[in-house]
């Protein structure tokens, strides 16, 4: 049984380890929101929202497999890969989301 679940998560990092300004739609594409600003020159950003359908969490999770099970790790690749985030960046926080499809 295919369970279809989607993946969504949110990333904070200092502002300079981001490669785009915020709220950029190369960046996220379609997603202008979910940009907090911190006081401490940090930024939360936010991937994969309901309304772009997310990441294939089965995709993800064979990242962190090859990761070493290190989330943190994998989705940093992911955001270096994708030309997101610097590859020195260094990840404060991540919180994970998953959905599944209606």
């Amino acid at each position: 049984m295919t369970r279809r679940l989607r993946l969504a998560f949110t990333v904070r990092l200092a502002k300079t380890g981001y490669v785009h300004p915020s709220g950029s739609r190369t960046d996220s594409p379609g997603i202008r929101r979910g940009v907090i600003q911190r006081a401490d020159y940090t930024e939360e950003r936010s991937y994969g929202s309901a309304q772009t359908g997310g990441f294939d969490a089965a995709e993800f999770a064979a990242r962190v497999d090859a990761a070493g099970g290190d989330v943190t790790a994998a989705v940093h690749a992911f955001l270096v890969e994708t030309g997101r985030i610097n590859p020195e960046a260094h990840i404060i926080h991540l919180e994970i989301r998953t959905s599944r499809p209606r």
